[in-house]
């Protein structure tokens, strides 16, 4: 006796229904977003609301549909809703760009609701002053120092010192301005009352030694990178301006490991491969040199060629 499902007949009416059940499935879907997305564009948005808690009851995992629920939500002030769904929406659609820009835009929202509350709750708090001096660093263009933001940026991180002299990110901040604009010493006297307020950090440890070396004070300079390289052994940028510090000093062996280090967490990084060429050059390990050299040759035409770009040169100024 044959099997039922090894009927031709049989196979091709299951293959059928399982068609047709998709193609119904996908067309609720488009429904449930257009009518959804319909209610969101006249304002309406409980109904759209309405609309997507329906559908999203029988598919969860429909994101387009989560973020228009999100998007309701987001215009009814419900910003922990709206928040809830879009990082729902991201768990099924890891690269769904609407969720992801509108997840921006309720960030953005939210952090100016709590800054006004702030405003409102302390208008004199050195806490006030420095979220004034980042906003307006923050509105300097990447690309161009803008003195007037910076002068802005100053007033009012002084203000906050004024208030509160010990308190660490402000003394940071300025220091790590003043480092920006090339203005050292200014920058260590900074770094250096941090320190002295409070446990030392990779960020304080890393800013001093960067100012020394720049400064060309390289046995103060390797002191503070040594101790920054501790509190973050996994910063590629550490590891870099401690290599690139023992090279200067003529400390050519003691480099080699810093700018391996370097390299192997950011192999893109150009300027670490050079160094070690020179390093490697100075100890006459020529066969180790010539690789390295190589490396930056091969880094080099990638970056003309619009390819992998090199990112040797650290975030922080050394």
């Amino acid at each position: 006796m044959a099997k039922p499902f090894n009927s031709p007949v049989l196979r091709v009416c299951f293959l059928l229904l399982f068609l047709t059940t998709g193609s119904l499935t996908a067309s609720g879907q488009a429904s449930a977003l257009r009518e959804s997305t319909r209610a969101f564009y006249r304002g309406d948005y409980a109904k759209a609301s309405e609309l997507a808690k329906a559908h999203l009851r029988r598919f969860p995992n429909d994101a387009p549909v989560r973020v228009i629920l999100a998007r309701a939500e987001f215009a009814q002030n419900k910003f922990d809703q709206a928040l809830a769904n879009l990082q729902k929406a991201l768990t099924a659609d890891p690269k769904n760009i609407d969720a992801l820009f509108y997840l921006s835009l309720l960030a953005k929202e939210r952090s100016q609701r709590e800054n006004e509350r702030l405003y409102s709750l302390a208008p004199n708090s050195d806490r006030v002053y420095q979220l004034l001096g980042e906003t307006a660093l923050a509105t300097e263009n990447e690309a161009t120092q803008d003195p007037a933001a910076e002068i802005e940026a100053e007033k009012e991180f002084q203000k906050a010192l004024k208030i509160n002299p010990r308190a660490i990110e402000v003394l940071t901040e300025l220091a790590q301005l003043k480092r920006s604009q090339w203005k050292f010493d200014e920058a260590i006297k900074y770094y250096m009352q941090a320190e002295q307020a409070s446990p030392l950090t990779y960020e304080i440890a890393y800013g001093l030694g960067a100012c020394y070396a720049s400064k060309r004070e390289y046995p103060q300079a390797i002191n503070w990178l040594q101790k920054a390289v501790v509190l973050a052994p996994d910063s590629a940028d550490g590891h870099f301006a401690l290599g690139s510090a023992l090279v200067q000093s003529g400390q050519f062996e003691a480099a080699i490991p810093e700018l391996n280090a370097a390299r192997q967490m950011h192999p893109g990084m150009k300027q670490a491969y050079f160094l070690l060429g020179r390093a490697y050059s100075k100890l006459g390990r020529s066969q180790e040199a010539k690789v390295a050299f190589e490396k930056v040759d091969e880094l080099s035409r990638a970056e003309a060629q619009g390819g992998a770009k090199s990112d040797g040169t650290p975030p922080n100024k050394p």
